[in-house]
């Protein structure tokens, strides 16, 4: 006897709702109230110095991350902040080599060096001192009270990921070299095109990535996974449609479309490079990455990492081929697009603190 196609529905259903409601209940925490830190709240009377330096914090994560993966842990002695790679947050298909994993490493390294300074700490980092995933370590000291980059702390809690459209408006000679000064590090290369041909050719192999990528059911998977968790935007049911429809449907063309129109809509792209292709080259990488996005927020500027051609192995010397001829620095650790947005996007949320710390 056959299966009545009332019970066909119904199981439907069932498996549907046993898929959507587990996740929808049980997404990491995840809060929006984190970018409401003041500063007038650092601990000063009768607070010790772990007290002080845990503060700091709360700066170190609100950066950028791949996915919004946020890959770190924190341990906090009365002297020195200890940042580490979470390893379960690494995204394993898209980002084989850990670049993304580290260049967001650093983003939240800056963030916590610009804070440091600006209440008054000296800083001396130790990169990769030993210790199984950890990346670095950051030794303060208290100083002077003036802060030497006060407008990159301001936009700390305002910068954020602006994924619409740009206006077909150029940025002026004089806010780019701004963006140059501000972004500048030792051993990182910072690479800004508002040339036409060059914009181009970097749609083409976005479009070309989109294809290679969106075609791999393990890369779907494990999009749709970050979707799922509620940390890339919708949450909720709205989350878990996401990631039903990134996996179960031919999502592709319409991704393809939408990145290229948001280049075509893009008056700049902007390149990172290093010397070298190591975890310490992506980890400096990243902080001047962050520090160039916070310079740009500042300023009214948005920002939009597109990386899709870094995560397809075979088209990275392609991408490189994109850099001026002259320069050294032929790795490159991070591709975006700058411009000024028609309209603006709210922040997306963060683990809470305690969440990242590590008990001593």
């Amino acid at each position: 006897m056959g299966v009545s196609t009332t019970k066909v529905v119904l199981l439907s259903i069932f498996l549907f709702l046993g898929m959507v409601l587990p996740g929808i209940f049980m997404q990491p925490e995840s809060s929006l109230e984190v970018w409401n830190i003041n500063e007038s709240e650092f601990p000063e009377n009768n607070s010790s110095a772990q007290e002080r330096l845990t503060f700091l914090l709360n700066y170190a994560i609100l950066a950028p991350s791949s996915h919004n993966s946020q890959p770190w842990k924190f341990n906090v002695s009365d002297e020195s902040i200890q940042v580490f790679a979470d390893q379960s947050r690494w995204l394993s298909v898209a980002d084989p080599d850990k670049r993304e994993m580290y260049i967001s490493l650093g983003a939240a390294l800056e963030n916590l060096i610009i804070s440091a300074e600006h209440f008054g700490y000296n800083c001396t980092i130790s990169y990769f001192p030993g210790e199984t995933d950890l990346v670095a370590e950051v030794f303060l000291k208290e100083g002077t009270k003036a802060s030497p980059n006060p407008a990159l702390f301001e936009a700390i809690t305002t910068r954020h990921t602006n994924r619409n459209p740009y206006q077909m408006r150029a940025i002026s000679g004089a806010e780019l070299d701004d963006l140059y000064r501000y972004s500048s590090l030792p051993d990182v290369a910072v690479f800004l095109s508002q040339d036409p041909d060059t914009n181009k050719a970097f749609r083409d192999l976005v479009v070309e990535a989109d294809g290679t990528l969106y075609s791999d059911i393990n890369y779907r998977s494990e999009l749709g996974r970050w979707l799922g968790q509620g940390v890339m935007g919708p949450r909720g049911a709205k989350a878990k449609l996401a990631q039903l429809a990134v996996v179960f449907l031919d999502v592709g063309p319409a991704e393809t479309q939408k990145d290229s129109d948001l280049i075509n809509s893009t008056p700049c792209i902007g390149f990172i490079s290093t010397a070298e292709n190591d975890s310490l080259s992506s980890l400096q990488a990243g902080r001047a990455l962050e520090r160039l996005w916070l310079a740009a927020a500042s300023r009214g500027i948005g920002l939009h990492p597109m990386s899709q051609p870094l995560e397809v192995p075979q088209m990275k010397d392609r991408l490189s081929a994109l850099l001026p001829a002259s320069s050294e620095m032929r790795a490159v650790q991070q591709t975006f697009r700058l411009g000024y947005a028609a309209s603006e996007e709210e922040h997306s949320g963060r683990r809470p603190l305690e969440e990242v710390l590590i008990e001593n």
